[in-house]
């Protein structure tokens, strides 16, 4: 399967290549040429956002151009995307490398550990399954502040808390009640998937063949002074109510509380599963492929429709876009339709409506690292309190944008001296035509560039989103759900009706929600974090870009590459003394098995 997916992609890269877009070596096309070059595809004609045309018809209009309609055969394509299909077949008598050798999460672990020492296959990477306390309420809790996805963890809303406390009170948890009243919560709320793929409050969310389904979980979590995220409690599928849905209370109120019964709370555990499959949605459709994959696309598209190459915010973002419009094609065309439509816990129809749900919600603005890190609960004046040790991302990315904006804001300055030019330049007011218009990019809320703050914010986002983020919430997915049991794509089985049902569940029903009865599920739900992590290559790292922008000013004489030279070389320095500070967070967090390094600017693509 890996072997397949990586044809398609070496089969794009070769197209994307012929037809200009993504050139291995570098086309001297004129600004014109390239507006007819790079196009949206138009409105409405596919499933997807907005995103490129990858057959504009520019014989004849571009130097060179070759007839992209006869180049590439996009059905061919989709054909050979079902190979994905035809190399896993639906029985598999002897799972190979890939078969969890028993029916108890201990055989599962077992194999999974004899797989990674002897490296076979996918396993030459370690995962959490290593780890005999995978499963503990501590480790579940550290992948909100640590995990593949620690950008969604939110401060608890009243009305939610209030929702919690009424469900504690009918089910006699008093204990409980006292502990919530304490306050410090947080929480993951997946409760609005219904509506996102416009679904009924008390429909269940599963695939067409009925094997799957999918979780509206949400999660309350209680952040101790020490800093410990704890779950308190959790909704395994949100109904519209606390009445029509399965709420279930940990046993464990505290950090400090016995561990003794963690491995058999069959119930907890089963609630934990649901809530880390909520999230594989969560993180996988909306933090991963559309808030940063196909929101840059757009960023890209429009900017090659708006600016001309000597423009200053074009030459500081094209260095970023590096393969991302062949990497977004092969999702469009392979990975969405023949893996994830095929693994998560919605039908074909309402995945590509909660993709598109994702993205026309996407708020720019409001994305912009110090405004949504306080809008979770996290004010960038509070993160250098020891509470917040553990939240090494928030610590990071906070500084990392810091950083970054320096740099931006210091080469900009040289060509923008007050809001006015800003406000009259031609292209910039282009760009955010193409950002915003219907038929273009569609993102409503990218800003109307009024003022110079306001282009170095969105500047800044642009690169955000086309490196640090997307390096936090891509190359952790191998670790954390390569090993199916910490975070499948769905549940197996139908999800309890009641909490009087959940109560009863031992691990015999946590089995059957993973699916070790589906070997193809098993197979391409453990291969596409293998796909999605490889790693970034030395010379795409933040370093490097730092280091090319510097040099490419050498030869060049004048006060403007001077200038870009020394903004380039302090973005450098700050980058090297970012990695100092990343490493010392780490060694600061309570969880010392694993180190958060995913930000370490040597790492960063």
């Amino acid at each position: 399967m890996t072997e397949v997916f990586l044809r398609i992609q070496k089969r794009l890269e070769s197209y994307f290549d012929m037809a200009g877009f993504e050139p291995s070596v570098p086309q001297d096309r004129d600004f014109e040429e390239r507006k007819l070059l790079y196009t949206f595809q138009e409105p409405g004609s596919d499933l997807y956002p907005p995103h490129l045309h990858m057959t504009p018809n520019i014989v004849g209009k571009v130097r060179g151009a070759l007839d992209l309609s006869q180049l590439f055969d996009f059905s061919r394509l989709l054909d050979t995307g079902s190979l994905l299909f035809q190399v896993i077949p639906d029985e598999v008598v002897d799972w190979y490398h890939d078969h969890p050798e028993g029916a108890t999460l201990a055989a599962i672990e077992r194999s999974n550990r004899i797989l990674l020492k002897e490296k076979k296959d996918i396993y030459t990477e370690p995962n959490i399954g290593e780890r005999s306390d995978w499963y503990t309420d501590a480790v579940f809790a550290q992948q909100s502040f640590t995990g593949a996805n620690p950008v969604t963890i939110q401060a608890a809303s009243n009305d939610w808390v209030e929702k919690f406390i009424e469900e504690a009170k009918a089910q006699s948890k008093d204990a409980m009640i006292n502990v919530i009243k304490k306050g410090s919560l947080y929480m993951q709320d997946n409760s609005y998937y219904r509506a996102a793929v416009d679904t009924p409050a008390a429909a269940e969310l599963k695939s067409k063949d009925g094997t799957r389904f999918c979780c509206a979980s949400v999660t309350l979590l209680q952040l101790t002074p020490e800093g410990k995220l704890h779950p308190l409690a959790i909704i395994i599928d949100y109904k519209g109510s606390m009445g029509n849905s399965v709420t279930i209370f940990n046993k464990r109120y505290v950090p400090s509380d016995s561990v003794n019964s963690e491995g058999t709370d069959w119930p907890w555990r089963y609630a934990k599963t649901c809530a880390q499959s909520s999230d594989w949605t969560r993180h996988e459709i909306t933090a991963h492929l559309t808030n940063c994959h196909l929101v840059e696309e757009v960023v890209i598209v429009a900017a090659h429709r708006s600016f001309r190459r000597d423009h200053p915010v074009y030459k500081i973002l094209m260095p970023h876009w590096l393969k991302t419009l062949t990497i977004n094609a092969g999702a469009r065309s392979t990975l969405v339709p023949s893996i994830i439509v095929e693994i998560n816990g919605f039908t074909e129809a309402q995945t590509y409506a909660f993709i598109r749900h994702e993205y026309e919600n996407f708020d720019w603005k409001a994305n912009y690292v110090p405004a949504l890190l306080e809008r979770r609960g996290f004010a960038l004046q509070d993160l250098t309190d020891s509470k917040f040790k553990n939240y090494v991302y928030g610590k990071d990315i906070s500084l990392m944008w810091q950083v970054l904006h320096k740099f931006v804001s210091s080469v900009l300055k040289l060509f923008y001296p007050d809001d006015a030019s800003v406000a009259s330049d031609s292209s910039l007011i282009t760009w955010t035509s193409e950002m915003r218009g219907k038929s273009s990019g569609n993102m409503k809320s990218f800003p109307v560039l009024n003022s110079f703050d306001e282009l170095v914010d969105a500047v800044v986002m642009c690169i955000h989103i086309a490196s640090p983020q997307h390096t936090a919430v891509n190359y952790l997915q191998n670790y954390y759900q390569a090993f199916i049991p910490n975070k499948p794509p769905a549940i197996y089985a139908p999800l309890p009706k009641t909490i009087a049902e959940l109560d009863k569940y031992t691990e015999k029903e946590l089995i059957a929600s993973l699916p070790v009865n589906y070997p193809r599920e098993w197979l391409m739900a453990t291969h596409l974090p293998y796909l999605l992590s490889m790693q970034v290559a030395e010379q795409e790292t933040l370093f490097e870009y730092a280091l090319s922008v510097a040099k490419s000013t050498e030869g060049v004489d004048g006060a403007e590459q001077v200038h870009v030279k020394d903004a380039a070389l302090q973005l450098y320095d700050d980058l090297v003394t970012l990695g100092g500070i990343f490493e010392a967070y780490s060694d600061e967090m309570d969880d010392k098995t694993v180190k958060y390094q995913v930000l370490d600017p040597e790492r960063t693509a």
